[in-house]
């Protein structure tokens, strides 16, 4: 394929051919007009902050985000491309949309708990996660000099210093 701007003699078949080489830039799509990207997203300290606070909340348990995280950073539904947290599909609100109702996996409890490095970035398209590469990060690297992660992790319950005298 060329770097030349697919017109109206090119087939369906060439045009998506030439569009999955412009994709990782950026490009129109000629045939929808649509933006057609890959965005290289990092995990970042508003994903982290938002699940460490799912964890405190109902560790493995469905919950409410609105409820529980709140919706400052809205980044947290992007954790589920590092299969950190994951989606209850079966509730859905009146409207037919998606309730909100999300949970940390076993892999995000790992991760929040400093037993497991997730790659740094997840490449998106078509808001499908294509794969997870980058430097291996652990939830403190995520949080950056912001945050303090035992200030943020403890404490857990009354009667216990921080989460991990459970």
């Amino acid at each position: 394929m060329s770097d030349e701007r697919p017109d109206g003699s090119w087939t369906l078949h060439d045009a998506r051919a030439w569009l999955r080489e412009q994709r990782q830039e950026g490009v129109r799509c000629p045939c929808c007009n649509q933006l057609a990207k890959i965005y290289k997203r990092p995990i970042n300290s508003g994903m982290a902050v938002s699940i460490i606070k799912m964890y405190r909340s109902s560790r493995l348990q469905y919950q409410h985000i609105p409820t529980t995280v709140g919706g400052k950073s809205r980044e947290e539904g992007k954790l589920r491309y590092w299969g950190l947290i994951e989606e209850e599909l079966e509730v859905r609100r009146d409207d037919g949309g998606r309730a909100g109702w999300w949970r940390v996996t076993p892999k995000g409890e790992q991760w929040i708990l400093g037993q497991l490095l997730v790659p740094k970035y997840a490449y998106i398209y078509d808001a499908r996660l294509l794969e997870v590469d980058g430097p291996p990060t652990s939830i403190r690297s995520a949080l950056g000099s912001r945050f303090n992660y035992e200030e943020l992790m403890g404490p857990a319950y009354p009667g216990r210093e921080t989460l991990f005298d459970l």
